[in-house]
């Protein structure tokens, strides 16, 4: 058992201030000051949060694509009763970001593994926004390819809970576009640079959001948060904005799509085939 100024050996995830170097707490300061090893994506940049500390501890780059050769270090470290720390660039380890693969491998073995609490970009964008937080679903990032994208905000359009995604600054637009186009005028927050000199909360529907974006270059961190689905009169508003704009634009063989289309929103091929003649027939 550790003593009162030890800490026990095993793996430390320990988020990172989202910005502000003021949000990291007194014990997570005090694991890095302790750790034989701290894992990082990237080392430039811990070093700042490093030297803020004034701490001078050994670093190793982590990221899923480096885990095999990076993991006999590790093990090693944490075989002997060492302590090793896990922290990505902001926020918790392993949401949307490298972690899990090692989080895994080290309970696989037996080490121990401690989670600490800490800045979350998820919690703190649902926490501003107002909608609710009883039940919520974090997304992640929106796929980058457009087909991929719309075919998972489609089965998320009738979602009854607040939905949370993550958006790079180069797909921003795109990503707001087919928000709007799938889930309409819903209310929303889109939250940059959080904790950040340049943050910026911007509470409004998707349609003027995604206006906003394309006459406008918005770069940083970027976390959007939707209202979740409210009822029967947007589900049929929604499904039939979603149709048409499928029916139109969709690139898959018709075939496909009205198998697809038939299965997703709860409809006969017959009637999902003859609404699409229609729609392309009349625009």
């Amino acid at each position: 058992m550790a003593g009162k100024n030890q800490i026990a050996g095993g793996l430390y995830l320990v988020p990172g201030p989202l910005g502000n170097l003021g949000d990291f707490t007194v014990r997570a300061a005090e694991i890095l000051g302790r750790a034989d090893l701290i894992c990082v994506e990237d080392t430039r940049r811990s070093l700042k949060l490093l030297n803020h500390l004034g701490l001078n501890r050994p670093l190793q780059s982590y990221r899923e694509q480096n885990h095999l050769q990076a993991w006999p270090r590790i093990a090693a470290v944490l075989s002997v009763g060492g302590v090793v720390a896990l922290m990505t660039d902001a926020g918790s380890p392993t949401i949307s970001d490298p972690g899990a693969m090692l989080v895994a491998s080290a309970r696989a073995v037996g080490f121990t593994i401690n989670s600490l609490p800490g800045p979350s970009a998820v919690i703190t964008a649902l926490a501003a926004s107002g909608f609710s937080a009883n039940q919520f679903t974090f997304a992640g990032f929106l796929p980058a390819r457009a087909v991929v994208r719309r075919k998972v905000l489609a089965s998320l359009a009738r979602h009854p809970w607040t939905l949370i995604f993550f958006e790079a600054p180069h797909r921003l637009a795109a990503g707001l576009a087919d928000l709007a186009a799938v889930f309409g005028s819903r209310p929303a927050l889109l939250a940059r640079e959080m904790t950040k000199i340049h943050e910026e909360l911007i509470f409004a529907d998707l349609r003027t959001l995604a206006d906003l974006v394309a006459a406008r270059v918005l770069k940083g961190e970027i976390t959007i948060v939707v209202e979740g689905f409210k009822g029967e009169e947007e589900k049929i508003a929604l499904d039939m904005d979603l149709l048409r704009k499928l029916a139109l634009a969709d690139p898959r063989p018709t075939k496909t799509l009205v198998a697809d289309l038939a299965a997703e929103f709860g409809r006969s091929r017959h009637e999902i085939y003859q609404f699409i003649l229609g729609v392309r027939k009349n625009g």
